[in-house]
């Protein structure tokens, strides 16, 4: 994965999708029977990337 196209979601004040998340990583840890982290990306495209330089 190259780390630089991508930054980490910003999810704002929507609170039902975070919880969304936590709910189903509790369930993959119920099913699975380990903890599992799930880490949301948004990737950034050219035109976003060649305004930061």
């Amino acid at each position: 994965m190259d780390t630089e196209s991508y930054r980490f979601a910003n999810f704002g004040t929507r609170e039902d999708l975070l919880e969304d998340l936590r709910s189903l990583e509790s369930r993959m840890k119920d099913e699975l029977g380990y903890e599992v982290a799930l880490i949301a990306y948004t990737q950034e495209d050219n035109a976003s990337k060649k305004s930061k330089v």
